[in-house]
């Protein structure tokens, strides 16, 4: 390992700790402009942009912007950072999975080099930005490629990931992208991984990625402006490594570069670097405070640790050692023989603020400087400097004689004010759910663009009276339902998911502007709807997992006999699967279809919820004596009423689920009535219902948050109570966004049941954790407030869909549920 450090005067270093204090970050200028020098000496015919993440300081920027680097930003401050630097918007280059409206609309007004697109959503995101604003936007598309680099320290392309446009979409969204009139596709990316210090990794990657542009390039309508190749050349921090050669590396690509670049006049080669440009120009420099022996192990306690350099204390990096020295009267104290191993820690309250173990090194002492090398990069802008309440180091740049202060050391002042409450009721707000969103719905929340974002929500408010009305009756009249199939628009919500031929009450006469309801959006209306009030949700008679099931196994005259009864009211429909005594594991269950006189029976008892009483038509679950199978048997209990005894039963919670306990005694069964008894094979049809079931868990968790946030609401009734539950909000929204992933997995045919499983669990959590709040901050309007009792006790019987037999008061299913006063 060489040059680990700037060539700085040590002397110099302790006249900056005197001067402006210790710990602080010193960059070195020369050392900037001879990283970027040594690149284009490599490779003269590439482009080179330097990526701010690495690190965003204004004057690092500006040396570079200055000797000729482009810039890449990857927020709204790293653009207004290269904008502040000199750089032109023409120099710039936007790259980020989740970039915000704000961040997007501010690149679009610049008319910046290019956006680079990372999903199909973000086409026609920007796209209308651009319309709205009577321009054309360049933009690049980031692939994510088949191949990977398996040289990289961390690998960030060709698996599984957030970043890009997988390879196999790659034409779908080309097509796409063609069709968005304010856009130009003027440049590819892609971005294999980072800290790469093989040569031959990076001259693989070049050599791959100009492949994919070459293939690519002629299907495109315009030819490329550049060819993003990425970068993630790394630097050597630890014993044992050795600094990329740059030399063989400028051999190998400058020929792949040049066969590229005649094939394609038009199109530059880019490369984007961060770490490699600013990471050898840093140093960080902190004071030993104490020294102490603890157990026969040195410690030399110093006032800046892994808050301000957590690359040092390991966080995103291996638990090693960075290149460390130590200072003393302006000279540098090497080891030698008497030296010690030492572990150099921060001031922290926590074990893990190490920024230095067993370091060989003469005995330090109070007052000493450590000075820490290649930390130029991924320094305090990436370390958690606010906690215990130490703030951001000073950041200073040495540029040949001139020293400059370049970022200010925070002050206890400046980080007080930035806490001075303010009245979040502002002018044209009203009401609980509007003061909760100017907390929840803030732009950048990661819900811009989600079915959650969807401007039908809002036009579902109005149901808002009804739903708490009826959720109120049905406690008492689980027949009360009625008065929400009076309603248009509700009706045409129960009966989504019915085919359109069968659908006698369609989403265009809704009064919701849309005419289809995409999975996405089904969900977040469930999610909407339950703030209201889940009980009304589970009273509503719409075909459910039962109507799915048939869909996914049914014939097509199942499939009619099923759905025909939506043409002109409600049907009433339900899935009978749990069984007393084996829950909702069908496996274990005793239900039986067998054969009796020359014809086949029914058998069996179940509890469930859907409201069975009422229901016309449903699907039964039972073993299948004549071969051992099992399988789902479509009913309807009027066919044979002295066949069927159904039951309502008690149940503490969710009453407008309306359980009940059906009985069957030898009801008749024709061939024709077993799902899916031609055409598809068992091992295809219960593979289809498991995927049913998969698709109504993400309902559930919707359930479960629109029931706590809806809690959260009627507590802002009171607006004075939002401090309260600030951190709440935060967190239902939070659980949106993974519930969008959920989604989008779901609709892309590729869910995940662990995914799924997940963010249920932390559904029902929240919406209990709301519970515990309520209780704990204000008993007493608890105890006071009707509703408030019913709705909290109904987030308790979430589980209900883990097996319905679960909210039968006999079985206690949470024995503290029992003591919510009803």
């Amino acid at each position: 390992m060489t040059a680990l450090f700037p060539d700085t005067d040590p002397s110099e270093i302790a006249e900056i700790a005197a001067v402006a204090g210790t710990p602080f970050y010193l960059y070195d200028a020369a050392t900037l402009r001879g990283r970027l020098d040594a690149l284009r000496a490599a490779l003269p015919q590439v482009e080179f942009f330097y990526s701010l993440k690495s690190n965003p300081n204004l004057s690092v920027a500006r040396v570079l912007h200055d000797h000729g680097a482009g810039c890449e930003v990857s927020s709204l401050l790293e653009l207004e950072t290269s904008l502040k630097a000199g750089a032109a918007p023409e120099r710039i280059l936007m790259v980020g999975p989740g970039k915000s409206e704000a961040e997007l609309e501010r690149a679009v007004d610049l008319g910046i080099k290019a956006i680079v697109v990372e999903s199909a959503h973000e086409l026609t995101q920007i796209d209308a930005l651009a319309r709205l604003r009577g321009r054309v936007q360049n933009i690049a598309l980031r692939i994510n490629p088949d191949f990977h680099a398996g040289g990289a320290k961390l690998n960030m392309s060709g698996r599984p990931t957030q970043f890009g446009i997988d390879q196999s979409d790659l034409s779908e969204v080309l097509v796409k992208a063609e069709d968005c009139a304010h856009l130009r596709v003027c440049g590819l990316h892609a971005y294999m991984g980072t800290r790469i210090l093989s040569y031959e990794t990076v001259v693989a990657n070049v050599r791959n990625i100009l492949k994919l542009a070459t293939d690519i390039a002629p299907t495109l309508r315009y030819a490329l402006d550049f060819v993003d190749v990425g970068g993630g050349f790394g630097i050597p921090y630890y014993e044992g490594e050795t600094e990329l050669d740059l030399e063989a590396l400028g051999r190998e690509v400058t020929p792949l570069v040049q066969a590229f670049c005649a094939a394609h006049e038009q199109t530059r080669v880019v490369i984007e670097l961060g770490r490699y440009l600013s990471g050898p120009s840093g140093q960080f420099v902190t004071r030993v405070q104490h020294i102490k022996n603890s157990k026969g192990e040195n410690f030399a306690v110093c006032d800046g640790g892994s808050n301000v350099h957590a690359a040092a204390a390991g966080q995103g990096f291996l638990r090693k050692n960075f290149p460390i020295r130590l200072l003393r009267a302006g000279q540098i104290v090497g080891a030698h023989d008497s030296s010690s191993n030492w572990t150099l820690t921060g001031p922290l309250c926590t074990p893990q603020d190490v920024i230095g173990k067993s370091v060989a090194m003469a005995s330090p002492q109070v007052g000493d400087l450590i000075s820490i090398g290649q930390s130029g990069a991924y320094g305090p802008s990436a370390s958690p400097v606010n906690f215990l309440g130490f703030g951001a180091p000073a950041e200073i740049m040495i540029d040949g004689d001139a020293l400059t202060l370049v970022r200010s050391r925070d002050t206890v002042d400046a980080r007080l004010a930035l806490q001075q409450p303010s009245d979040l009721r502002r002018s044209g707000s009203s009401g609980p759910a509007a003061l909760a969103d100017l907390y929840a719905a803030v732009p950048g929340n990661g819900l811009e663009g989600t079915p959650f974002a969807d401007p039908c929500l809002e036009r579902l408010s109005g149901l808002q009276p009804l739903f708490r009305d009826v959720g109120a009756r049905l406690d008492r009249d689980p027949e009360s339902w009625t008065a929400l199939w009076e309603n248009p628009t509700v009706r045409a919500l129960t009966t989504v998911g019915v085919p359109e031929a069968f659908n006698g009450f369609p989403l265009r006469d809704s009064g919701l502007g849309i005419s289809d309801c995409p999975y996405g959006l089904h969900v977040a209306m469930v999610e909407r709807l339950a703030r209201f009030d889940a009980n009304c949700i589970l009273s509503l008679p719409g075909p459910s997992l039962s109507g799915g099931a048939v869909l996914a196994t049914g014939t097509k005259a199942q499939i009619a006999r099923f759905f025909d009864g939506y043409r002109f009211g409600p049907q009433g429909t339900f899935f009978a699967v749990t069984e007393p005594d084996a829950g909702s594991d069908a496996s274990n269950g005793r239900s039986t279809l067998s054969s009796k006189n020359g014809g086949l029976v029914l058998n069996g008892v179940k509890t469930l919820v859907g409201g069975v009483a009422r229901a016309e038509i449903g699907l039964f679950f039972a073993h299948i004596e004549a071969t051992g199978r099992m399988g789902l048997v479509m009913i309807r209990p009027s066919d044979a009423p002295e066949c069927v005894k159904i039951e309502r039963l008690g149940t503490n919670g969710l009453r407008g689920a309306d359980l009940c306990q059906l009985t069957l005694t030898d009801f008749p069964v024709t061939q024709d009535m077993i799902l899916g008894s031609s055409g598809r094979s068992l091992r295809d049809g219960f593979m289809a219902i498991n995927g049913v079931f998969e698709r109504n868990r993400p309902m559930v968790a919707a359930m479960a948050l629109g029931s706590g946030r809806g809690l959260i609401e009627l507590m802002l009734e009171d607006p004075a109570r939002l401090p309260f539950y600030q951190d709440l909000l935060a967190r239902h929204t939070a659980l949106l966004v993974q519930l969008v992933k959920v989604i989008r997995a779901q609709e892309s045919g590729r869910p995940k049941v662990q995914d799924i499983s997940k963010i249920k669990m932390q559904a029902v959590s929240f919406a209990d954790q709301v519970v515990r709040r309520i209780t704990d901050q204000d008993p007493m309007r608890f105890l006071k407030d009707a509703e408030l009792r019913r709705r909290c006790r109904d987030v308790k019987a979430f589980e209900y869909m883990e097996g319905t037999s679960n909210i039968h008061l006999l079985n206690a299913y949470r024995s503290y549920a029992a003591g919510v006063i009803q």
